[in-house]
């Protein structure tokens, strides 16, 4: 395969180099597209990696010790017409969820996150502002509850909401008890612009022997995808930063038993957890599931187990232990369809619970060192080994398009190349033991505009490659012949070279009597028809005509294209044009001689063949030049042709082509003729037909 770079032209050159570099500058300029296709991408590989996805085989379970009580729009329907409960008010009286702690903490649960907002006295004209007092105090007798204060901007901290400066807390003596976390975290690594607004529960139990977290879920800014979680976030008050848990951190704390939480290598680390972090701060979500993943038990379970002194709760039409809750990890939220739900990778419409769940397992199970067969958290693969793997393709398809014989198989090659890619990018994240991430987005963009170019490139340059077959051996080869040279210009090698061939010279003789006797314009039309039936039963036979010398032809078998049958063909080329000749005398000169003159006019052929090793290629100029052929080979025709002038015969053949032939030939010996510069002698043989 002779393409080479070098060999195209400036201008083509410029051109390529201009459309590189507005493909980098388009990547450049329209970077945010890129990146919001890539995390479209993230979002449809991570659906894959679901229990309803392509690669469910591979997907891990949820953590069955992580169970939801779950509090929504039917949940507080039936409890205001249920007569055991009577709550006919939402939100219900902390009383209510004073009870339901103390009941759950008697199970005996790893812990109790309260995601509900506390952030408003209860009603004084109800009298219920001692249920505030009662909270207080259940809350402060136990040391394994979270609760949720939910951080607002500025802009939504109006008036006509309960917010609180949640740092003015933190730095009020009087709230001892709200300490943020001790951490050194580069500012690069939290884009938080979330302010230290937020809604935090009431004094009397802000206060209390609790753990504070945060419970905002932070979404894509382009879809409105969650698919990231925050460990933590950064609130600013001056000059001096705070740092808030997020309720899954939070849980990891308590789950671990320990405050020993610190940040290296851009990881959060405590004890044998480990929770690595992208340059935002953020981890991606792995999803254990498609739905409702985590147990999701109505709140009205256990508030009617508490009323009727039942050791069971009912659900999903069970009956099951109350001991259910041993060592559980209890999250209390609502589940409002519509209002505390978010799309994600995996579900559409899934509530906040069920991620937040999701998220806990992630911090306490794939975080988890420790553990063998997990599914670890995604990695990116880093910036450099990302360019290094998509020059790699991108050359690979360079490579595949240049050694491709055919174009649909080029482009069908190199496509595959990209799919290859696409689905390394897939597998790599979906497999739990990699869970790696490749950049898609950027990545198939290169290789798509390699593909283009080197494409064009190798169309344009397959086209200067026909157009030059075609103006070499347009003239000089039948059409079956020259389609098969455009068809497969790979098999061609313009270059200069040896090449075994059998080549045939065609005298037209009796001539000089004939310019005699008719016009000169007619003899030019004589000579030019004898040579187009010549010419015909060549290009019959697949052979390529090297040149026209005065009243002769040197034509050869055997290049551009070679055929075992190569000096067959030239045999019964010969034999056919001596046929042609003969019904060409009688159809052609009676239209030119007068009848007294035909009986001693007419034309015949005198016809070499010899098989050997001939120099080939192009012989001339830049601008002038013909392909031609050189040798020993050639040499001997010219004498086997002055034998065949001075003896009459009619064509004669060497003794090395007959050797050729799969089936013998009628011949006769017709002598032996000296080679040059040589004692070897040539026996050549006088041809009178072929073998059926």
């Amino acid at each position: 395969m002779d393409f080479n770079f070098k060999k195209i032209n400036r201008l083509k050159a410029v051109i390529t180099l201009i459309l590189v570099i507005l493909a980098i500058i388009f990547a450049y300029v329209f970077k945010d597209i890129f990146n919001r296709v890539e995390n479209r991408l993230i979002d449809f590989r991570a659906s894959l990696s679901t229990d309803s996805g392509l690669f469910s085989h591979k997907f891990k379970p949820a953590d069955e010790n992580i169970v939801i009580l779950s509090i929504n729009d039917l949940t507080q329907y039936e409890a205001a017409r249920s007569s055991e409960l009577n709550l006919t008010r939402w939100p219900w009286s902390r009383k209510v969820w004073a009870d339901v702690i103390n009941f759950l903490e008697r199970r005996d649960p790893k812990m109790i996150i309260v995601d509900l907002n506390f952030s408003n006295y209860e009603d004084l004209a109800l009298n219920q502002s001692s249920a505030d007092i009662i909270l207080s105090n259940t809350l402060w007798g136990y040391n394994n509850i979270i609760l949720a204060t939910a951080l607002r901007t500025p802009y939504e901290a109006t008036n006509n909401m309960v917010s609180a400066k949640i740092l003015d807390n933190f730095d009020n003596p009087y709230y001892p008890a709200r300490k943020p976390l001790n951490l050194d975290i580069p500012d690069q690594k939290l884009d938080n612009n979330i302010s230290y607004y937020s809604h935090t529960p009431i004094p009397d139990i802000f206060t209390r022997n609790t753990t504070m977290a945060v419970t905002n879920l932070q979404a894509d800014g382009n879809n409105g995808i969650i698919k990231y979680s925050q460990p933590v976030y950064k609130l600013i008050k001056g000059n001096k930063s705070y740092y808030l848990p997020s309720i899954p951190l939070a849980a990891l704390i308590k789950y671990a038993e320990s405050d020993k939480l610190s940040f290296e290598n851009n990881a959060f680390l405590l004890k044998n957890h480990k929770i690595p972090v992208n340059e935002h701060g953020q981890v991606l979500i792995n999803w254990h599931g498609s739905d409702n993943t985590y147990t999701d038990i109505p709140i009205n379970a256990i508030l009617l187990s508490m009323a009727r002194g039942t050791r069971y709760f009912e659900y999903d039409n069970r009956q099951i232990p109350l001991d259910f809750f041993k060592d559980k990890i209890i999250l209390i939220a609502q589940t409002q369809t519509g209002i505390e739900t978010h799309n994600t990778p995996a579900a559409q419409d899934l509530p906040d619970a069920q991620i937040k769940a999701t998220i806990i397992d992630n911090y306490i199970n794939d975080g988890d060192i420790t553990t063998v067969k997990k599914r670890a958290f995604a990695k990116h693969l880093s910036p450099l080994k990302t360019i290094l793997l998509t020059a790699f393709f991108c050359a690979a398809i360079i490579f595949v398009i240049v050694i491709a014989t055919n174009m649909l198989l080029a482009f069908m090659n190199s496509f595959l190349l990209v799919l290859i890619y696409c689905w390394l990018s897939i597998v790599l994240f979906c497999h739990p033991r990699f869970h790696l991430i490749l950049d898609m987005a950027l990545p198939l963009y290169c290789m798509g505009v390699t593909l283009i170019l080197t494409y064009i490139l190798k169309v344009h340059h397959e086209f200067k490659k026909r157009k030059k077959i075609e103006k070499i051996f347009g003239n000089l080869v039948s059409e079956k012949v020259l389609k098969q040279l455009i068809n497969k210009p790979h098999k061609l090698n313009l270059k200069a070279g040896l090449q075994k061939v059998t080549i045939m010279s065609c005298n037209i003789f009796n001539n000089i009597e004939i310019s005699d006797v008719i016009k000169p314009e007619d003899y030019i039309e004589l000579i030019n028809r004898a040579f187009g039936t010549i010419e015909n039963i060549i290009f019959k036979y697949n052979g390529t005509i090297n040149r026209f010398v005065g009243n002769s032809v040197l034509v050869y078998w055997g290049y551009p294209i070679h055929s075992r049958k190569d000096t067959e063909n030239a045999l019964h080329a010969a034999l056919e044009i001596k046929k042609a000749i003969k019904k060409f005398n009688k159809e052609f000169l009676d239209e030119l001689c007068a009848p007294e003159e035909e009986k001693n006019i007419f034309i015949d052929v005198k016809i070499a063949i010899n098989t050997g090793t001939a120099l080939i290629g192009q012989i001339g100029s830049r601008d002038v030049s013909d392909f031609t052929l050189l040798g020993d080979t050639v040499d001997i025709i010219e004498k086997i042709e002055n034998v065949g002038i001075e003896f009459d015969k009619k064509i004669l053949v060497t003794e090395e082509s007959l050797k050729n032939l799969d089936k013998p030939a009628y011949t006769v010996p017709a002598g032996q003729i000296r080679i040059k510069n040589s004692d070897e002698k040539i026996k050549i043989f006088e041809l009178k037909g072929m073998t059926a």
